[in-house]
């Protein structure tokens, strides 16, 4: 919780079972009466109690292991990830990294947290400038390692990806140059380079087509979305990023997997396309946005 009395929890790569909906629904009423949506998948809950009366709410609430300091590591992931032609499948790759990295503390060291990556190809991930991340490749199961913005120029298997973000980070963690890396991607570039060069799990990677489509623009970043798998997505905001407890319980009662994007938008996936409607129809009213042309949606760069 940090001074202003808001407890953070964070969700790797911003996934939500409708289980934690309803666990957080159950917290924000017993306080301020909503939840705070933040960047990368961390969800506030303004007023929440200090140390242990959270944890043992948390605890109660099945949602001990996604407190969070305020230098937690922060996990960002495709929320598309899979469900669009082009956007590669990622499975559980953000959980995964969370573990690895919880039992490898020196892979993010709290007084410098990095910001993880796992873009699907789109490039929406990579937006947002992750200090470090995995960019998967479309058809031959690699993924290209980026670190401080730039493409290191190595590969990986998907299958080692984790192993080589854990690396990766515990190298630069271990540099005498650690604190100037935090703050200069440039640095953080280096040390990551020279910490995966002689990898066993990496490659050097063929430079990228010049020129070759990010992805970027062909969704909208709010509205209904027909999905590879024959369903519905639906990508909706808040105003201010603000869910009151009403909306997240309902948001449980939909049980179906959900995610929050680096850009605060709450997306509903593997719907019907009656459940879709259903859901605009009853959440709409109670403040979900599903227009695109909403003053509260994300705008792509450059607009």
């Amino acid at each position: 919780m940090d001074s202003g009395g808001r407890a953070r929890l964070g969700f790797p790569g911003g996934r939500l079972r409708p289980a934690d909906w309803t666990a957080l629904a159950q917290l924000a009423t017993e306080h301020s009466g909503h939840l705070q949506l933040s960047s990368g998948g961390v969800v506030q809950i303004p007023g929440a109690p200090d140390g242990d009366r959270l944890r043992d709410r948390a605890e109660a609430a099945g949602l001990v292991p996604r407190l969070v300091h305020e230098t937690g590591r922060t996990i960002l992931s495709s929320p598309l990830a899979g469900r669009l032609p082009g956007r590669t499948g990622l499975g559980d790759l953000p959980e995964e990294l969370d573990a690895a990295l919880g039992a490898h503390p020196d892979a993010s060291p709290p007084a410098a947290p990095v910001v993880f990556g796992f873009d699907d190809g789109s490039g929406d991930v990579l937006a947002h400038g992750p200090d470090l991340a995995a960019v998967a490749g479309p058809v031959d199961g690699t993924a290209r390692i980026h670190a401080g913005g730039r493409d290191t120029g190595l590969r990986t298997s998907i299958a080692d990806v984790v192993s080589v973000l854990v690396d990766a980070a515990a190298g630069s963690a271990r540099s005498a140059a650690r604190s100037a890396a935090a703050t200069s991607p440039d640095v953080l570039h280096d040390l990551v380079v020279v910490t995966l060069t002689d990898h066993p799990l990496t490659t050097p990677a063929e430079p990228p087509a010049p020129g070759a489509p990010t992805g970027r623009g062909e969704v909208p970043p709010v509205g209904w979305v027909d999905t590879l798998d024959g369903l519905v997505t639906l990508l909706a905001v808040v105003a201010d990023g603000v869910v009151p407890a009403r909306l997240a319980e309902f948001l449980g009662a939909v049980e179906r997997p959900s995610t929050i994007s680096a850009d605060r938008v709450i997306g509903l996936h593997e719907l019907t396309e009656g459940m879709a409607e259903q859901v605009v129809r009853v959440l709409a009213p109670m403040g979900m946005v599903f227009d695109a042309t909403s003053p509260w949606a994300p705008r792509p760069p450059g607009t």
